[in-house]
């Protein structure tokens, strides 16, 4: 896992989109999972609810790892379902 916290600058932005592409990289390259976790500084609209999201962004994408390695039907079980780490998942798509 690779834990980072970009700042809400577009600089900031535009730096973790490209460690982001490198991770990308560095997984391909070694065929080997990097899980990224990253929480941009202006997703929280206060430093408690910041933390709240780094703590629980961080445990939920920790349990996801644990599923990749021993339950990865679990995983593909869940895709598509709107699952999302941090906040309140958004849900399946209602069509």
């Amino acid at each position: 896992m690779v834990l980072g916290m970009p700042g809400a600058k577009q600089q900031d932005k535009m730096c973790a989109h490209e460690a982001s592409q490198g991770l990308i990289m560095a997984q391909l390259m070694t065929n080997t999972h990097i899980i990224e976790v990253f929480v941009h500084e202006d997703e929280g609209k206060d430093e408690k609810e910041l933390a709240f999201l780094m703590d629980r962004r961080t445990r939920e994408h920790a349990l996801n790892v644990i599923k990749l390695l021993f339950k990865p039907e679990n995983l593909i079980r869940e895709a598509g379902t709107g699952q999302r780490q941090g906040f309140e998942d958004a849900g399946p798509l209602k069509i």
